[in-house]
């Protein structure tokens, strides 16, 4: 019992520690504070460096100047929704042209935009490098504006919104409802006006019959008082549809949920796009107008053409030695092809003008036209000198007084204007190839040309009319217009000073044309 009071009271005494004991423990207290802290210090900075990512994708980046065009900044934000925005863009408009051909049933009609659209959008730098190239050319825009007088208000901004907004409900505007109204009113009383002149036409044939026939059916309208027309089907079309103000706040709230959805764009933004590409359109006008001629020197043409056939490729066959073609009849001793007569079973007789052209008559009938062969050592082909032989044959036929047109009509090798007796229609210059145009501008009214040869062959041209101030067509007109405001838009850009990112690449939106499904 002793021994075991002994022991209790023992372990009851506090134990008294050493120096080296508490040495120890001191150390092994520090170095615990230390890797804490070094934890603590690494801990820290991963989340500083997760905390800048965020802020720096969300905030800094964002925000940040991504190019600069004198003192207008273009901001990355704006570039990434701008980028979305095309990107969708082209994919709406890949869409509508593959749905085209499908109605037409011949994909190849649009193979070519559907393989640049699709070129475009599997590469994210091409894709971008066009969305700033637009943004700059817009800020250039907005600083030559006021030089040249042009500005876009808020009120054209809004109309164009309205009749966007109208065009995605199927709807009108009141505008463009009026304005309709009024188109077919005035086109109904221009046709009740109109007095047809009647024109001979040919007997029509079996096939043409019908399809007027089925023509005429469509076209039959329903009695008046009568909705509908034969077996029901309604003949007059249905009135537009006017854009309500409910159905445009709708369409407003649709456009503004794909446009976040889509580009992460607001309509404040979108409106502003808006306002680039009204911009950039009147500035197109103001500026080509200015620099483009609504008229020019023109001649009204007429010609003949008599066209070379190209020299044939040397074949194994055509290169073989005389006598070596197992008893085949070579192509020099292939005799030409006999002219066709108007009657196949009826008696002929052929003869040789001195023109060269062959005469078929037939007994007790009248003569049938001229058939030339100009193919005269029968090799196949038409070469240079046979072309040209022929067409100085046809340019003496006119001087001793045959009609230009009848010529052209039967012998020129240009289907087009043969058809028309070889009138080409008014044209100026740089519509013809160098040799062609060179003539006809130097002839004077009336005046006919010699044989003049170009890559086609061989021309006979005679000047119709002549005009020093016609109109230009309108399509070449609008070429023009784009063409020269496109090359002045151009020397804008490099007259000013422009900040362009170093890597464009690094400063995409990201996942930009992960969501294109090819």
């Amino acid at each position: 019992m002793a021994k075991k009071r002994r022991r209790r009271r023992q372990e009851e005494q506090p134990q008294v520690e050493n120096r080296r004991e508490v040495r120890l423990r001191a150390r092994d207290r520090e170095r615990n504070l230390r890797l804490t802290a070094i934890v603590g210090g690494i801990v820290g900075v991963a989340l500083l460096l997760v905390l800048y990512g965020v802020v720096n994708e969300l905030i800094i980046k964002p925000n940040s100047v991504l190019a600069q065009v004198e003192d207008q900044t273009i901001v990355t934000r704006d570039f990434w929704q701008q980028a979305r925005l095309r990107e969708s863009e082209l994919q709406n408009q890949r869409l509508r042209l593959q749905i085209f051909a499908q109605q037409f049933g011949d994909s190849s009609l649009f193979a070519s935009q559907v393989a640049s659209i699709n070129a475009t959008l599997a590469s994210p730098l091409t894709l971008g490098t066009q969305v700033l190239n637009d943004m700059i050319e817009g800020a250039v825009l907005q600083i030559k504006a006021p030089e040249v007088g042009v500005s876009v208000s808020d009120e054209e901004v809004e109309e164009t919104l309205l009749e966007e907004v109208a065009r995605g409900q199927g709807a009108l505007t009141m505008p463009q409802a009026t304005a309709t109204a009024d188109a077919s009113i005035e086109a109904t009383a221009t046709a009740e006006t109109f007095t047809p002149t009647p024109v001979p036409s040919p007997t029509p044939t079996p096939e043409e019959s019908a399809d007027s026939e089925a023509a005429a059916t469509v076209a039959v309208s329903a009695p008046e008082g009568d909705p509908e027309g034969p077996e029901g089907d309604p003949t007059t079309p249905e009135s537009p549809t006017v854009l309500t103000d409910d159905l445009y706040q709708e369409g407003l709230r649709t456009l503004e949920e794909n446009l976040r959805e889509n580009t992460g764009m607001n309509l404040a933004s979108y409106r502003e796009v808006i306002r680039a590409r009204l911009l950039r359109t009147k500035m197109s006008e103001t500026v080509s107008q200015d620099l483009v001629s609504t008229t020019e020197e023109q001649v009204r043409v007429r010609h003949i053409l008599i066209s070379v056939d190209p020299e044939p490729e040397p074949t194994a066959e055509a290169q073989a030695p005389a006598g070596e073609t197992d008893g085949e009849t070579t192509a020099a001793e292939t005799p030409p092809p006999a002219p066709e007569s108007a009657e196949e079973n009826g008696e002929s007789t052929t003869e040789t003008t001195a023109s060269g052209a062959v005469k078929v008559e037939e007994d007790d009938s009248p003569p049938a036209p001229e058939i030339w062969n100009p193919d005269s050592n029968g090799d196949g082909r038409v070469d240079d000198a046979e072309a040209l032989a022929f067409a100085q044959i046809l340019h003496q036929r006119i001087l001793d007084g045959e009609d230009f047109a009848d010529l052209a009509l039967r012998f020129s090798n240009d289907p087009g204007s043969g058809s028309q007796g070889g009138d080409l229609g008014w044209a100026g210059r740089g519509r013809y190839v160098p040799e062609f145009e060179e003539t006809a501008f130097s002839l004077g009214v009336g005046e006919m040309s010699a044989p003049v040869k170009s890559t086609f062959g061989y021309h006979i041209i005679e000047v119709l009319e002549r005009d020093d101030e016609r109109p230009k067509e309108e399509a070449s007109l609008q070429q023009e217009y784009a063409e020269a405001f496109q090359t002045w838009l151009q020397e804008q850009v490099l007259s000013l000073n422009i900040d362009r990112p170093d890597n464009l690449a690094a400063m995409l939106p990201r996942n930009l044309g992960d969501s294109d499904d090819q």
